[in-house]
């Protein structure tokens, strides 16, 4: 029977191997010498399970049920990693990266289960393990495809500022963080004054030229923790995470002072003379994104109504 047994297992596509009631491996199938490396003729009759597997000797999943481990002591080794079988009680299965195989490692899905004689006497165990390094990397593949593909979806085109879904979402973050720490947020909001008039007068090629190079400026008068998106059209806003009224106000003066110098430097043909027109407010206790996204509006709306080509606070 057992010369039966070591056939079957010999036969058995998938690597796994036995341990005896004294954690000594009793059988180790072909797909195992595969998978390990590791020949039945040298571990056989040891209890080096665990070298096969790790970089040092420790328990592998077969000796933790075979001793009956609970759940909080297999956790200890394999954390997040494993789950207990829905079908039979005290064996386990898990999904863990091997670095020790091969060039650049391998994942393997292994299971682990006592064997018991008649009287429920625990006389041994098995483990089974599967490489699934192909189908982590096709995950994983799949996972950074998916990530880019949304990334792009929060990208506006033209500008490769983020467009207005993201704004929606980085602004419901910096409220709930604002909050959290009592720190203060400031949003700004402006427009291209005239902007229409570019359009009609030189085109919407022209038009897109000035979209541009305010992103440019933009860009370069950003501080690294600021958001920078564009809404549409000639509409784009800034977050800016730790900062007052005061400071925003500030900086929302640096941003149409550095363009208002970029088209005395010669650009102005072609920025067509534009200028911007710009509203700032901090974040109120009682805000929600709605009433801080109006009152910036509100801001920006009497910037021109005032004149443009001025920052006014709210």
């Amino acid at each position: 029977m057992l010369q039966i047994l070591a056939s079957a297992l010999n036969a058995f596509p998938v690597a796994c191997f036995l341990i005896n009631s004294e954690h000594r491996v009793i059988h180790w199938n072909m797909a195992c010498e595969v998978l390990t490396g590791v020949s039945a003729r040298v571990i056989v009759g040891t209890k080096d399970q665990g070298k096969a597997f790790y970089a040092c000797d420790r328990m592998v999943m077969a000796d933790l049920v075979l001793d009956g481990a609970a759940s909080n002591q297999v956790d200890a080794l394999y954390h997040g990693k494993f789950r207990p079988s829905s079908t039979v009680p005290g064996t386990y299965e898990a999904e863990d990266f091997f670095p020790n195989f091969g060039k650049e490692g391998r994942w393997l899905y292994f299971t682990a289960a006592r064997i018991c004689d008649v009287h429920g006497t625990p006389i041994g165990a098995i483990e089974t393990l599967q490489d699934v390094t192909a189908r982590q990397q096709a995950e994983a593949a799949l996972h950074l495809s998916n990530e880019r593909f949304k990334a792009l979806s929060w990208i506006d085109d033209l500008t490769q500022l983020y467009n207005s879904r993201r704004f929606h979402e980085v602004l419901d973050n910096e409220i709930s963080r604002a909050a959290r720490y009592a720190h203060p947020l400031s949003l700004m909001v402006f427009d291209i004054d005239y902007f229409k008039q570019i359009n009609d007068t030189h085109g919407h090629q022209e038009g897109d030229r000035v979209l541009r190079l305010i992103a440019e400026q933009l860009r370069q008068w950003q501080r690294e923790a600021d958001h920078l998106f564009r809404f549409g059209g000639d509409e784009f806003a800034v977050i800016l995470p730790e900062t007052n009224a005061a400071a925003a106000h500030s900086a929302a003066t640096r941003l149409v002072e550095a363009w208002r110098q970029f088209n005395g430097n010669g650009a102005g043909a072609a920025t067509h003379g534009s200028t911007l027109s710009v509203g700032v407010t901090q974040l109120k206790a009682d805000d929600t994104a709605e009433t801080l996204v109006r009152r910036a509006d509100q801001a920006a709306y009497e910037a021109k109504r005032l004149g443009r080509d001025r920052v006014i606070g709210a």
